[in-house]
């Protein structure tokens, strides 16, 4: 019997790691893509099964999805840095838009019976009217990040209603010990370790009254293979249903090293953030009631275990 299949885009990143290590779980044979500079973090995938072909080059691509003939297709590549500069924004979305159209298409034309799946963002809501925010809240992305999302959902859209088997992961924040140094998540931690370590004396941050909806990456990536072993596609938001600030983040983080963190926390008004209307959280009733997902770590543990690995590093 033939082994079932997976190509992951962005395989180096945070989802990657977690996504290839359920799915080696299940007995997969995975394939991993991702820039030639981020190939070696690709740990838990065969060498022979790592590519860096570019999602801008349809024809290598094609070559490639005909090769290995996937039958599923997780497309994590993304730029997933909110804060950006005007600059950056052609950039974003060549690297967000073009990229997802470039693979949709190779991959329809080239594994029709595949089943694709975009890693999307709740940034698509933008500053949403109303709080919790679900598959059925108003698309209205308030940066380019988000736009570029939102774009990038509505092309899996159409695609799906063409007949191909294409979903969409609406993932609201999703943290562990593997999240890159540029999200606060990570500035927290690494910050509160150096300063019990004596080689930092402050913590700057700004709007600490900030909600977010974190959960436990490894377990949203289960929720994105759930996603392709249904009958019926459909796109699903993927969140705890709970919101926590900044502030209880910071806070929990500087208990668990018995710091005090009123007495290292400096607010930098250059960081502040435009006040959001309603709370960033998401209400994933529905995949829980379709697919039977749910969160399986509390947020303690997942801070608690960024934080060792924190401890353990340096």
């Amino acid at each position: 019997m033939q082994k079932a299949s997976a190509l992951i885009t962005g395989a180096g990143g945070q989802d990657g790691f977690y996504l290839s290590d359920y799915l080696n779980s299940r007995g997969y044979v995975v394939y991993g893509l991702d820039r030639p500079d981020s190939l070696h973090r690709l740990e838990n995938i065969e060498e022979q099964n790592r590519t860096s072909i570019s999602l801008f080059e349809p024809a290598a691509l094609e070559q490639l999805i005909k090769r290995i003939n996937p039958g599923e297709i997780y497309h994590l590549a993304a730029h997933s840095f909110v804060n950006t500069t005007p600059s950056e924004e052609r950039s974003i979305l060549r690297n967000n838009l073009e990229a997802t159209h470039n693979l949709l298409s190779v991959c329809r034309e080239a594994a029709p019976n595949s089943r694709f799946c975009l890693a999307c963002s709740a940034e698509i809501f933008g500053n949403a009217d109303h709080s919790p925010q679900s598959e059925d809240s108003p698309i209205r992305p308030s940066n380019i990040y988000g736009a570029s999302k939102a774009a990038s959902h509505h092309l899996v859209g159409v695609y799906r209603q063409q007949g191909y088997f294409a979903v969409s992961a609406i993932l609201f924040n999703h943290e562990s010990a593997r999240r890159g140094p540029q999200f606060v998540t990570q500035k927290i931690i690494q910050t509160a370790v150096a300063i019990k370590r004596g080689q930092a004396s402050e913590l700057k941050l700004g709007s600490m009254d900030a909600v977010r909806d974190w959960g436990y990456a490894p377990d949203y990536v289960k929720a994105m293979s759930l996603m392709l072993h249904t009958d019926r596609p459909a796109d699903y938001v993927i969140a705890t249903g709970q919101g926590r600030t900044v502030q209880e983040f910071a806070e929990l983080v500087f208990k668990r090293l018995d710091l005090p963190l009123e007495r290292y926390l400096v607010i930098e008004p250059s960081y502040m953030r435009r006040p959001e209307a309603n709370p960033r959280i998401g209400d994933a009733s529905r995949i829980r009631r379709e697919l039977g997902w749910e969160p399986e770590h509390s947020f303690e543990y997942m801070v608690d275990e960024m934080l060792q690995k924190a401890l353990k590093e340096g």
